[in-house]
This record gives structure tokens, C-alpha cells and sequence, in this order.
């Protein structure tokens, strides 16, 4: 995928209160390359409404009700940003969230969960109007989803969140052994269509007929329609 251009990114980082959590954590990201600003949760309103900021970011110290309430305040007010939660249960119930990691497992976790939102923004960014659609799916080279509209996230009965921390494996009936090869043939040719049996999260299966291609950019599409007649 073509790189993007972290050092652009700016990040709003909200804590419980001004303490060394949010000051360990705001150098995680600054070293890392990112203009970052840090306030605690009485300053957000006034940083939500006056700052420009691609990637908001809650951290652990927040109750649940204020991770939910901020989000979707931050999904309302700026559709096109992303919102990270750095908490392991933080997708849970919350629709207004673009992905969720544990803190606790530290600064590299920690990272790798804002790059994966960083590739989330790109896609999006990014999607070609011949692939829109009910059904469509972004994922990367790595093959973890990275985009996906509301109809895959009901159809596979998944929350937003959770579904993107998958990877294609995890919602392919067969596994590893059926989607490799055909992930790897699809890099390949750059185009690819056909049957697959996708597995909803209650374990149903369901049948889709999928067409697919490799953008210039590297964001692999993917457009789905369910086969309704042959449904398990």
C-alpha cells in the first residue's frame, strides 16, 4: 500500500485528567511522528470545536459512558475521522468506534492500533465510485479488513470495531486453507470474482458472490452480494 503520510497526522488525546498516563502516552505518539494534542477530559469540548485533528484517541482512564458519549460526538461533528479507544473492551456497545487496543500491552500495541486506523482513513479515502455499493469491503496487504460499510457489519453480525480487527480468515468458511491461495492469486492478477461461504459471528453460514480488484494505491476492494436462496 503506498505510504501514508504520518508526519501529517494530528491526533487528539483525551484522558480522565492531566497525569502521567496522558503525558506517557501523548510521547509514545509524538516520538512516533505525530503532532499530538493532550487534555484532559474538562478541555475536549473546547479542543473538539476549535482544533484540527484527523484521529481521536480515549484512553483507559475514561469511564465507559464517557468513551461512548465522545465518540459519537466526534463521529457527528467530523464523519471523516477516526476514533481509537485504548481500552481492550472499548469497541464493545460502541458503534462510534474505529478500533480498539489494551494499552496494557504497551507502546508498540499501542501503535500498531493508530497505524491500523491511520490504513482505515486511507482506504476510505480512497474508494473508487464503480465499488460503491451495500456490500463493500476494504482490506489490506496483510489481509485485515480496513473498511467496511453498515450492511457487511449486519450481515455478519459484527460491531464496526470488532469486525475490523479481523482479518479475512476470520469470516471465511474453510479458513487459512481456502483463503491464501486465493488471496495470493488475487494479488497477482489484481482482479478476482467468484463464490464464497462467509461465516456470521452465530456461526451461520452465509453464501456471497463477490467481485474484487487491487488499486493502484494498494487498497484491495471488494464488493459482496449475498446468495440469498442457498443462505445455511
Amino acid at each position: 500500500m503506498a505510504e501514508i503520510p504520518t508526519t501529517q497526522r494530528r491526533l487528539l488525546l483525551c484522558s480522565r485528567r492531566n497525569d502521567s498516563f496522558l503525558a506517557l502516552q501523548s510521547a509514545v505518539f509524538s516520538q512516533a511522528g505525530r503532532f499530538v494534542i493532550a487534555v484532559p477530559v474538562e478541555q475536549v469540548q473546547e479542543q473538539i470545536e476549535n482544533s484540527d485533528f484527523d484521529i481521536f484517541i480515549l484512553n483507559h482512564t475514561l469511564p465507559f459512558a464517557d468513551r461512548k458519549l465522545l465518540a459519537r460526538k466526534i463521529k457527528r461533528l467530523k464523519p471523516t475521522s477516526g476514533v481509537l479507544i485504548l481500552h481492550h473492551s472499548g469497541a464493545l456497545d460502541n458503534p462510534y468506534v474505529d478500533l480498539a487496543v489494551d494499552s496494557r500491552s504497551g507502546a508498540l500495541a499501542m501503535l500498531r492500533g493508530l497505524e491500523r486506523v491511520e490504513t482505515m482513513l486511507h482506504a476510505r479515502s480512497h474508494r473508487r465510485a464503480d465499488f460503491d455499493g451495500k456490500y463493500v469491503v476494504v482490506a489490506d496487504s496483510n489481509r485485515n479488513y480496513t473498511f467496511v460499510t453498515d450492511s457487511v457489519c449486519d450481515l455478519l453480525g459484527y460491531d464496526r470495531a470488532v469486525l475490523l480487527d479481523l482479518r479475512i480468515e476470520d469470516v471465511v468458511d474453510g479458513a487459512a486453507p481456502v483463503v491464501v491461495p486465493l488471496f495470493e492469486q488475487f494479488v497477482a492478477s489484481g482482479r478476482q470474482s467468484g463464490r464464497i461461504v462467509l461465516r456470521h459471528r452465530s456461526g451461520r453460514l452465509v453464501p456471497v458472490q463477490y467481485w474484487s480488484s487491487v488499486e493502484p494505491d494498494g487498497c484491495m476492494i471488494a464488493r459482496w452480494e449475498p446468495v440469498e436462496s442457498e443462505a445455511a
